[in-house]
């Protein structure tokens, strides 16, 4: 969206040396004297790959087919617009804008179609459409402005937020003629910021209403509103449906708000799954979402963009990232607008408002993911507010009523958890995380109340080296005997003290046992740790 604002067109260089990135790097760049606003991308019967970079000038078509130099090949200009949207059909793009002002010289150019097949020729060829349409209500209005566009894979073309009526949904055919779109009915009970169509299914963003909107547009003169869903931060700039239309995906354009991904596969009873935010800064309005198979490309003002792994929606995980604008950060209207993953080459280019067009190459990899189990080992009731830790990831988390948690991450490596309860025995132990596996641990913990205690006499008995591999010695007694116990309360085995020491019988898996020791009518349960 972005408030309205006039600024100065200034080139602005910087260095790239201290942005943050994950899986993502930089292949190539391209300055405007303009200020970007969206971005979309087209690929040439032939294979060249193009940036349509919407500018508050107009529109620059730029080659990407060489990523580290982007070549500008068009410029068509436009009315004065910090807001443009574009997408393709066949060899045509299809470009809006929103606001004007007083002062424009150029006509509100409605829709604007230009020929991609002009791309190297000495001037662009394209046409401007300002159709005459009846609203619901029986007023006649000529479109001269829509804030955005999408065009589903029948070849419809829906403007969002357009200066007629309400501003829902205008339906063009462009398919059929594409230099020549024909009007074909609308969508008016709400006004929409954005939205995306699939199947005949309109997901809106009712932005001020802070809803996404499902509509049934079989029908495209007497479309049928099918469903609403409220969003977290109540400003629904965005939605994008999964590819096997079950979960969708809605960010609000709002400081510190979220992706979100929700199971729509019964829109009667519509769940939300799970919510993410970027991991460069607090306060960062999230702005467009893509998906892009398993994963989702979103664009954040300040904090450029981001990949999440979704291929669990139910936890999403962060992936990648790449920071476009190292001059800004936390909330604000600056940065990067908007991101378009869909090229062959797997190239991403991003449009940042000051910075200018980014060229990136990621790569996409699947993410780790756990679900912890936490119980008594003996009553095998689930244990609340347990602190769970990965050292590698320095994740903490804390287990629900449940004795639940859930962790992810972008890395596949050789871990340990670590697992804390007052009143019980604390747990530690290797883990793997594994690429791709949304993976299972159970950690049983042991009350303190079943571990035994020594009187005053034996106060100092201490077990030493802990950890080890399986030869310990004890000082305070010297005869007595030992069980082994693992993390779930299993005896694994027992026997007698060789004067102060204690020799285990078998090998053992690196990982957290208890280690109980009787003498007398004393005994002690020491926790240790068993090294391969």
């Amino acid at each position: 969206m972005r408030p309205t604002l006039l600024t100065l067109f200034f080139v602005f260089t910087y260095s790239l040396t201290a942005q943050n990135s994950l899986n993502i790097t930089l292949k190539g760049q391209s300055t405007f004297l303009n200020d970007m606003n969206d971005i979309w991308g087209y690929t040439s019967s032939t294979g060249r790959e193009f940036a349509l970079a919407g500018t508050t000038a107009g529109v620059s078509i730029v080659e990407v087919t060489n990523p580290a130099n982007p070549t500008k090949k068009q410029f068509v200009q436009g009315p004065y617009s910090i807001w443009r949207d574009l997408k393709t059909w066949d060899h045509y793009a299809y470009v809006t804008h929103y606001n004007t002002f007083a002062w424009n010289t150029i006509p509100d150019h409605g829709l604007l179609i230009i020929d991609l097949d002009s791309v190297d020729s000495a001037n662009p060829t394209y046409k401007t459409m300002n159709p005459v349409i009846q609203t619901p209500g029986g007023i006649m209005d000529t479109l001269k402005t829509a804030h955005n566009l999408y065009i589903d894979e029948n070849g419809y073309a829906y403007l969002f937020g357009a200066n007629v009526g309400n501003g829902g949904a205008l339906i063009f055919d462009v398919a059929t003629d594409p230099w020549n779109p024909t009007y074909v009915g609308m969508y008016d009970d709400y006004y929409f910021h954005d939205g995306m169509v699939r199947g005949d299914t309109i997901w809106g963003s009712a932005v001020y209403q802070g809803k996404f909107i499902v509509v049934d547009a079989t029908v495209k003169d007497s479309t049928i509103t099918l469903a609403t869903h409220g969003t977290p931060n109540a400003f629904t700039h965005n939605t994008w449906i999964s590819d096997d239309n079950s979960v969708l995906f809605t960010t609000d354009e709002i400081g510190n708000a979220f992706l979100t991904a929700y199971d729509v596969s019964d829109l009667a009873n519509i769940t939300e799954l799970d919510r993410i935010q970027t991991s460069l800064g607090t306060s960062v309005i999230p702005h467009n979402a893509h998906v892009y198979g398993q994963w989702v490309v979103t664009s954040y003002y300040t904090s450029g963009v981001q990949i999440v792994d979704a291929k669990y929606p139910e936890l999403l995980v962060e992936v990648g990232y790449f920071d476009t604008s190292p001059s800004f950060s936390g909330n604000g209207f600056y940065g990067n607008w908007g991101a378009y993953p869909y090229f062959e080459s797997g190239l991403i280019v991003c449009s940042d408002i000051e910075e200018g067009l980014s060229v990136l190459e990621p790569t996409y990899v699947e993410a780790s993911r756990v679900h912890v189990v936490v119980y008594d080992s003996i009553t095998r009731a689930p244990l609340s507010n347990a602190v769970i830790l990965f050292d590698r990831t320095s994740d903490t988390l804390q287990s629900s009523i449940d004795g639940l948690a859930d962790a992810g991450t972008h890395l596949d490596v050789m871990d340990s958890i670590s697992v804390k309860l007052a009143g019980f025995v604390p747990h530690r132990s290797a883990y793997q995380w594994q690429a791709g596996v949304f993976d299972t641990v159970k950690v049983a913990l042991l009350n303190v109340n079943n571990v035994g205690t020594q009187d005053v006499a034996n106060s100092a008995v201490v077990l030493q080296p802990n950890p080890n591999n399986g030869i310990f010695q004890l000082t305070g007694i010297e005869n007595g005997t030992y069980q082994l116990i693992d993390s779930k309360g299993s005896m694994l085995e027992q026997g007698v003290l060789l004067n102060d020491w204690v020799e285990l019988k078998n090998n053992y898996a690196h990982g957290s046992y208890y280690l109980r020791v009787q003498w007398e009518t004393q005994a002690k349960t020491f926790p240790v740790m068993l090294l391969p």
